[in-house]
């Protein structure tokens, strides 16, 4: 069965409710997006802001300005943890009778002591291992020391 017709004045007039609250929805939409600028700026300068350039027509910040930045804000960056991961992989390599796996490169570094937070530690051993000057490719995923 179908609906009811309407009629002219009837669809005028849902055009006419629907149309005010588009606009009132845009002018909700435009106001929380330069909160959620303003929001963003607040950010910023809390945590020292990865700012990729200054923005045309604004001078760059004063050396005043710079140095009531707080470097408590930003996140310590760790120190070095002694031998690099390479002195680790080479030594491995040295002591194996034959060439190795990425992934047995692997287990035998986390086992000679190195540690890593990484969550992709095969990825940074694969690439540690791409160095030609010191490792040299057998096959696919094997390596041995030059």
């Amino acid at each position: 069965m179908p609906g009811k017709v309407k009629s002219i004045r009837e669809l005028r007039s849902e055009l006419q409710i629907k149309e005010t609250m588009l606009s009132s929805l845009r002018a909700r939409r435009d106001k929380l997006g330069s909160q959620l600028a303003a929001l963003e700026r607040q950010i910023a300068a809390l945590s020292g802001g990865a700012r990729r350039g200054r923005k045309p027509g604004r001078r760059p910040a004063t050396p005043k300005a710079a140095a009531k930045r707080t470097p408590e804000l930003r996140p310590a960056r760790r120190g070095r943890r002694g031998t690099p991961l390479v002195d680790y992989v080479q030594n491995v390599l040295k002591k194996a009778p034959k060439p190795m796996r990425v992934k047995e490169v692997v287990k035998a570094v986390t086992a000679a002591g190195y540690k890593s937070d990484s969550k992709d530690f095969y990825g940074i051993v694969a690439t540690a291992l791409r160095d030609p000057k010191k490792f040299h490719k057998v096959k696919r995923g094997v390596y041995k020391l030059k």
